[in-house]
């Protein structure tokens, strides 16, 4: 037996080991930086063995090295950074889609989704007009591009939108009708515009939903009335970004484009309009956050409202400019989005668990409302670190 037991642990020192990871030096390039996205990168790195130069943060330069494996650049106004990491040899992946780095892989937020993102809520806030805040006189590539995706969606709704500055804000806001929905660059500017509507003595959100960009908890949750904002998903824009940096190391993909979506805006006191909302409106909004994971019909809603059919619809449409079934179906729609970030739940539970009748459904419903396939979404959202 003692031989045997020999003969067994030889077998298992025998064994091939797993190869050591390389260690590979990465510049971390960012002009512009949230510790949310570094957190994603360094979540990646922290797997994979990186030794990670993030000094360009504190210098805005980039360190004097020899060389780099790769490099994470977000150029920005940075002219520095960007003439450096053209001159870089190793793979490069950009996260700056307005300033395109020869021979790199691109992982970009989705500005004009973001500018989308925000005129969906604000007409669920029923507003009769529309401003974008811009962060300074001369917008920027990507506050250009969120205006656009702003507008365009407003303007489906007949809504045109009026851009403004901080400067001319106070007499613009004078000059609008209420109530009115307010889109800002960046966090930071909504909340000086929060500031002017107080000085003017309009209501937030009764008169003015305001909405920012980043959701920047210390901006959002201090703000004189917490902010609402979009949320661009930094950390998994960081996670995918040196997940991308891996695959080209390792030659296993082709630079390319890759685009991560926000999540969407998280709703807090500047632009919670419930209350103003036609009673019956109310009701029904209550009822349907209730019941809307089961199989809930139009018809159970507007019996348990009280009113006709017909007048509930218009109720809808006047106050949310959407149809019920609309509003319902975009409750469900986020639903699945959250079990959709989760890793291994399957697609068809996410669509009987946010209320769809089956997965055919789902995918009608997806597709439709947000212009992609739910496993393209999932792709681009749910980043589980053990199968990057």
């Amino acid at each position: 037996m003692r031989k045997r037991r020999g003969k067994l642990a030889r077998k298992s020192s025998d064994r091939v080991q797993p190869a050591p990871l390389p260690v590979r030096h990465i510049l971390v390039a960012l002009w512009w930086w949230d510790q949310r996205l570094l957190e994603g990168i360094a979540r990646f790195a922290a797997g994979r063995g990186w030794i990670l130069d993030m000094r360009v943060r504190f210098a805005n330069r980039i360190p004097i090295r020899r060389s780099y494996d790769g490099a994470l650049v977000f150029s920005g106004r940075g002219r520095s950074i960007l003439r450096a990491a053209r001159a870089i040899h190793g793979p490069v992946v950009n996260l700056d889609q307005h300033r395109p780095i020869p021979g790199s892989h691109g992982v970009y937020c989705d500005d004009g989704e973001v500018g989308r993102a925000a005129a969906e809520h604000l007409l669920a806030c029923g507003v009769q007009t529309a401003l974008f805040l811009q962060v300074r006189a001369r917008r920027s590539r990507s506050e250009m591009a969120r205006f656009q995706g702003f507008r365009r969606r407003l303007r489906e709704a007949d809504i045109s939108v009026t851009p403004t500055s901080i400067k001319n804000l106070p007499l613009t806001l004078r000059q609008a009708s209420r109530p009115l929905g307010l889109m800002a660059g960046n966090d930071e500017a909504a909340v000086e515009a929060i500031g002017v509507c107080r000085e003017l003595g309009i209501a937030v959100p009764d008169d003015a939903a305001i909405v920012g960009v980043d959701n920047f908890l210390t901006t959002c949750l201090y703000a004189p009335v917490q902010l609402s904002s979009v949320d661009l998903n930094l950390e998994v824009w960081g996670l995918r970004a040196a997940a991308a940096l891996e695959a080209r190391m390792e030659g296993k993909i082709k630079p390319h484009a890759e685009i991560i979506p926000s999540n969407g805006v998280v709703m807090r006191a500047s632009s919670d309009v419930a209350h103003r909302l036609n009673p019956g409106v109310s009701k029904a909004l209550r009822y349907m956050r209730n019941n809307y994971q089961r199989h809930l019909r139009i018809s159970e809603i507007v019996r348990h409202v009280g009113l006709s059919r017909q007048t509930l619809q218009n109720y809808f449409q006047s106050q949310l400019r959407r149809s019920m079934l609309e509003h319902l179906t975009i409750m469900r729609l986020q639903h699945a989005m959250e079990l959709m970030r989760r890793e291994g739940v399957a697609l068809s539970h996410v669509a009987v668990a946010s209320g769809f009748r089956d997965y055919q459904h789902f995918h009608r419903s997806f597709r439709a409302h947000m212009n992609t396939l739910p496993s393209k979404w999932r792709k681009a959202h749910a980043t589980p670190i053990g199968r990057i």
